[in-house]
């Protein structure tokens, strides 16, 4: 490819990842659309992660390869992929789930034809560490509501599956979001924030496999020691993801320009979103008192 600014790029943020990144990096690299940019952001890999991305760097010049010197959290990487991001159009993609072919071309449709719409994604069936389909069924976050603060409010009561963040983003959109926070679940913040910029679509065909095996953030979300350690910068083992979520959630409405009306409205489900969770807000308060009482034995070990 030329210098010109492509119109898409794509931001992978890695860290351990070899076991599946070559098949994701090929799924990504046979897209039908082809004027795109592909960023992977190693985050101080300690596997064979960065001769994989050496080597598609090599044979592709779409992919751009940047290696952080030190483990800077999953927060802080995923945001370094949309930083380091030339297009118009912005999507985020993990190191082992996979894009059939037209996922980009019919996200890209979306986006182009409508202006009031910030985020174009496609079904997802789920697969496991082979590749066998999973009986998963994913609600979706297809917002097109004309009102900003009721697609708010999906955000608020929404705890399932997030694929939608894999889809096509408007990059100027994105760009007045805070992006990725630094905790587990930081991604229903981002797309709160998003909802609040325009309308998301979902596309009903299945052009996004969704990868689920141990590893995965996904399966890791309600054990407690694994979440508080999530991010590199965390070495206390003191994070209470749901409570920042919820105080996060509070921010964007009191900031947004939202009507007294609406912002009141959005509070009080904000609440009743939170009393519903009660007993895990609870359980994340006993575990920092734990890890305050007793630190050496709830320090982080890992590392993502």
């Amino acid at each position: 490819m030329n210098n010109r600014r492509p119109r898409v790029s794509i931001g992978l943020p890695v860290y351990n990842g070899e076991r599946f990144l070559g098949k994701t990096l090929d799924s990504l690299l046979a897209q039908t659309y082809a004027d795109f940019e592909l960023i992977v952001s190693d985050n101080a890999s300690t596997d064979g992660t960065a001769d994989i991305c050496r080597r598609y760097a090599e044979k592709d010049r779409r992919v751009r390869y940047s290696r952080t010197t030190e483990n800077i959290g999953a927060g802080r990487n995923f945001n370094r992929v949309f930083e380091l991001s030339n297009g118009e159009y912005f999507k985020w993609a993990s190191a082992d789930d996979l894009c059939q072919p037209d996922h980009l071309a019919r996200c890209l449709d979306v986006l182009d034809n409508d202006d009031t719409v910030v985020l174009a994604y496609p079904k997802a069936r789920f697969i496991d560490e082979n590749g066998c389909l999973l009986n998963i069924n994913d609600p979706g976050w297809d917002l097109r509501s004309q009102a900003a603060h009721e697609r708010f409010r999906f955000a608020i009561y929404a705890c399932h599956w997030v694929n939608s963040l894999y889809g096509l983003i408007r990059a100027r959109a994105l760009a007045k979001t805070r992006l990725m926070p630094a905790y587990p679940a930081g991604d229903y913040r981002l797309l709160a924030e998003l909802s609040l910029e325009g309308k998301f679509v979902e596309i009903p065909d299945y052009f996004f496999l969704r990868r689920i095996h141990s590893g995965a953030s996904s399966q890791n979300i309600k054990n407690f020691r694994w979440s508080t350690e999530f991010e590199a910068e965390n070495r206390t083992g003191t994070s209470l993801p749901l409570w920042h979520l919820g105080f996060d959630h509070l921010i964007t409405i009191l900031k947004s320009g939202l009507g007294a009306r609406h912002k009141s409205s959005l509070i009080v489900s904000l609440v009743r979103s939170m009393w519903r969770q009660h007993e895990r807000l609870s359980q994340e308060l006993k575990f920092c008192f734990m890890a305050y009482l007793n630190p050496l034995n709830h320090g982080a070990s890992r590392k993502l």
